[in-house]
């Protein structure tokens, strides 16, 4: 399974989001995915618990422009 689609799992509603997995994709910003502050950090965690990485401070920073695709880029640079 791709980073991506491994991304768009622990998103879904099976996890820690809102939307059920085929509605993830991503040009969705976070926030249009249901994901707020806090949503956002649960997902963090278990980003980090998945790929065995640790996101540094200045990686958590997401605005209303940070989209799906900007996270799994994210991973890739550590993984």
């Amino acid at each position: 399974m791709s980073i991506a689609n491994e991304l768009y799992e622990l998103m879904s509603q099976r996890h820690c989001g809102v939307l059920p997995v085929e509605d993830i994709h991503e040009n969705l910003t976070i926030f249009e995915a249901g994901f707020d502050s806090l949503r956002f950090m649960e997902l963090v965690v278990l980003i980090e618990e998945r790929f065995s990485i640790e996101f540094p401070d200045d990686l958590l920073d997401i605005n209303s422009e940070t989209t799906i695709k900007d996270i799994v880029l994210r991973i890739n640079q550590l993984v």
